[in-house]
């Protein structure tokens, strides 16, 4: 153990990281964004740190089954949060003395030792493994990657005395390397890694003895390989090579290990946990959310989803963002989406933010459609396992509990899949949980597609891409307990799957194989182990494309793709260009189609120009209580949302057909009866939500005068009013603590820019921007806490025009 005094430092990336010195990306100038802002820490009290890591060895006296990895011996790895928290535990009672991991701000103030540069070396190059640190630490930036006792969240702009960081969080912080790439970018003692605390949720050992042999599929001698019946003339593109696991069965063996400190734990009180807006004041009761347009007059309604920025913004502007006053993880791209309706008949979306899609940086984003609201609430940072590509996002209604799916793309030693489950509409969920197979895990990728259910059997069946043009059904009988792979494979990449009235399965898609250039369609009658390939009547497809499909509450089964190739390529006999919908009686033998209107061209204009036609992109479909179909579709610009029932699909609208952009997308409200207030309290009484909602003349129920969050004691969170579903006048949020976060002033008409504002912690005014129809518009700045400009943008449509200043730590 070596002892350390007290000190103070600053925390985070205090350089530039230049693309020349790391070859990481370019946009990532400064480090990444939970680097910052950089901010004074002060230890105010000595404590002692292990010289080097807990080897194997050392953690085998703990539990004697450790076997650990030899690429990182003689020191453990592969070791849980929850498990080194145990080991800690252990040996505190063994010696009688207060051992535990080191805090985030210890192990960065170590770590640089006394130096402000990427690394604690005369040269400021990586040291040499073994080499210890100017005060004689050893590893910190070689070796295994190590836990660290904080929760991963935000840094504060403030000064910090012995911070033990946020109060709640989905990761726990890992600090001395890199998860999904081990480059040094990130060993840099600003780095931040992070994993949930129960990874693995099993030991490395206990997950292996848990698998049992495969028994092979029908007709097939060999278990590992997949069982198709396909016809000759099936052609298939063997792309995304990039997204497959290089090295299958690894899940857990990740290069995390752990030192301890021997010190008590600050008392110090840790930091509000972040929480996405779209989780804040989800009604739990109220209005029932059948109620809605009649089903038997057609209902089509499209909206923009996301604003502009952060949409499609180039990558060299991104620092643009900050005078628009979004979080700092929000990146330009926003893609394969989740789509979920509540029980309470709120839907809620999910999609990752990137540059590149297969960057550790990547993130996820939310927002919600509150039932009764006319607009998409702002997005906002769900969450971030940092270093780690978090991908692919899929929400699933299970009777009434939400499940919200998603992969780590790139992270050798993670799981095809993990989850987390809500019982509130998604106000709050559980912590992550990780599949435990039973099975040996077959070729795949960590992609999870479009759909998850519960076949007759109660089987769940979760939908993930496999290799190239395959899919797969993780399957699990035990509630999630325990999974398993089929064996079996789908004709297509990201395939969508429903369970058919006879106990088949179906499976549509999805892109990168074809038949005639007619995307394949997938028969499984054993669950999953063999697949019958045959011919659809739609369109293949092929990058950035993705088709939906759902079982309606009707019997009818729903489609939607586009109706070309990304390509531009078509089967026989087509002639309409653009995207379409579908409704079949007969579990996908004949569908009824008709065209989608509203679409737009991809948000690439050279891949516009390529598929000669508008897209859905990446399409998701849900239906909600009240019978409307919410499609979504993404790759255009902004991502958009569609409202549609089955009398739309069957009958049509003339008035709908000749619509133009402006009208599709209009509040169809022009009255409201019936109205009355709502409320709901907290436990102890005290009012949480105040609203005002009535039923429309088109049939909604629509939100309609002052709506009111309030904190626990009292004081409120959010205040806006809303007419007719629209909201109108000033909105106001305000964090936790009571202090004004940001306000909306909404214009009275669609000529009129929408004004939002955001505030420093004493109520200065942090950034201020203009917005009209989703688009950032005019003048938007950023000013720095005592009021001077730091920064200043200009847009047009949502399109950078210039850029003048820095942002700073600010």
């Amino acid at each position: 153990m070596v002892p350390i005094g007290p000190g103070t430092f600053r925390m985070g990336e205090t350089r530039p990281t230049p693309k020349s010195v790391f070859g990481q990306a370019d946009y990532l100038a400064r480090g990444d964004w939970d680097e910052h802002p950089v901010h004074e820490v002060e230890i105010t009290y000595p404590f002692f740190i292990a010289e080097e890591e807990v080897t194997s060895a050392q953690f085998r006296a703990f539990r004697a089954s450790f076997r650990g990895a030899e690429g990182f011996a003689p020191h453990a790895s592969g070791v849980s949060w929850d498990e080194a928290v145990a080991f800690c535990a252990w040996l505190s009672a063994k010696e009688g003395k207060t051992y535990r991991l080191p805090t985030e701000a210890e192990w960065e103030y170590v770590c640089r030792a006394g130096t402000d540069t990427w690394f604690s070396t005369p040269d400021g190059k990586p040291p040499a493994p073994g080499a210890a640190n100017p005060w004689g630490v050893k590893n910190l930036q070689t070796g295994v990657a190590e836990w660290c006792h904080d929760w991963h969240g935000e840094y504060p702009a403030e000064k910090q005395i012995d911070p033990v960081g946020p109060a709640s969080g989905v990761a726990r912080v890992v600090r001395g390397g890199g998860l999904d790439k081990r480059t040094p970018y990130y060993a840099r003692a600003a780095n931040r890694a992070g994993a949930p605390p129960n990874f693995p949720p099993k030991s490395v050992e206990e997950m292996a003895a848990m698998i049992r042999p495969a028994e092979p599929a029908a007709g097939q001698a060999n278990p590992a390989a997949a069982a198709k019946a396909t016809p000759a003339n099936l052609k298939r593109e063997m792309l995304y090579q990039n997204f497959v696991r290089s090295t299958p069965n690894r899940q857990g063996q990740h290069p995390i290990g752990f030192r301890v400190v021997c010190a008590p734990l600050p008392a110090t009180a840790p930091l509000p946990a972040h929480r996405a807006y779209s989780n804040l004041g989800v009604a739990q009761s109220g209005p029932a959310s059948a109620v809605g347009p009649s089903p038997a007059r057609p209902w089509f309604r499209k909206r923009f989803l996301l604003p502009t920025p952060p949409e499609n913004t180039p990558p060299a502007q991104l620092a643009a963002f900050r005078t628009l006053g979004l979080h700092r993880a929000m990146l330009r791209h926003h893609h394969s989406p989740g789509l979920e309706v509540c029980p309470n008949g709120d839907v809620i979306f999910v999609s990752y933010t990137a540059v590149s899609e297969t960057d550790p940086n990547v993130a996820l984003i939310t927002t919600r459609l509150r039932f009764g609201a006319d607009e998409w609430d702002p997005p906002d940072f769900l969450l971030d396992l940092p270093d780690i590509d978090d991908h692919a996002p899929m929400l699933w209604n299970d009777a009434g509990t939400l499940w919200f799916i998603w992969g780590a793309n790139k992270l050798d030693s993670g799981f095809p899949f993990q989850w987390m489950t809500s019982t509130d509409h998604g106000a709050t969920w559980s912590a992550v949980q990780f599949p435990l197979f039973t099975t040996a895990v077959g070729g795949y990728s960590a992609q999870p597609i479009t759909n998850a259910f519960r076949d007759r059997t109660g089987r769940i069946q979760i939908a993930s891409d496999a290799v190239g043009p395959e899919s797969v059904l993780w399957q699990s009988d035990d509630n999630g307990a325990t999974w398993r792979d089929p064996v079996g494979r789908s004709g297509g990449r990201h395939t969508a799957f429903v369970e058919l009235r006879d106990g088949r399965i179906l499976g549509l898609g999805g892109k990168s194989s074809q038949i005639d250039n007619f995307m394949p369609r997938a028969h499984s009658s054993d669950g999953g182990r063999s697949w019958t390939i045959a011919r659809t009547p739609f369109c293949w497809l092929g990058s950035n494309q993705r088709p939906a499909l759902i079982r309606l509450a009707s019997g009818r089964l729903f489609f939607a793709g586009d109706l070309q190739n990304e390509k531009g390529s078509q089967p026989a006999g087509f002639s309409e260009h653009g995207a379409l919908v579908a409704l079949s009686d007969d579990d996908g033998e004949t569908w009824h189609t008709r065209k989608l209107p509203g679409t737009q061209p991809h948000e690439d204009p050279a891949r516009a120009r390529q598929l000669g036609g508008d897209t859905l992109g990446y399409a998701v479909a849900r239906q909600a209580p009240n019978g409307i179909i919410h499609l979504i579709a993404t790759m255009t610009e902004p991502c958009l949302h569609f409202e549609l029932n089955e009398e739309w699909i069957l009958r049509g609208d003339e008035r709908i057909a000749r619509a133009d952009d402006a009208a599709l997308r209009r509040n169809t409200a022009t009255r409201v009866r019936d109205v009355r207030e709502f409320v709901e309290r907290y436990p102890d009484g005290r009012v949480r939500l105040r609203y005002r909602g009535g039923i429309a003349d088109d049939g909604r129920f629509v939100l309609h005068g002052k709506c009111t969050w309030l904190l626990p004691d009292g004081r409120p969170q959010r205040e806006a009013e809303y007419a007719l579903g629209a909201l109108t006048g000033r909105e106001s949020f305000r964090n936790e603590a009571g202090a004004l976060a940001w306000t909306r002033d909404h214009a009275a008409n669609d000529r009129e820019p929408t004004t939002f504002t955001t505030y420093w912690p004493d109520g200065a005014v942090r950034t201020r921007s203009t917005w009209r129809d989703l688009h950032a518009e005019g003048t938007a700045v950023l000013l720095a806490p005592d009021g001077r400009e730091q920064m200043r943008a200009e847009f047009e449509h949502g399109r950078v025009k210039s850029i003048s200043g820095e942002p700073g730590e600010f």
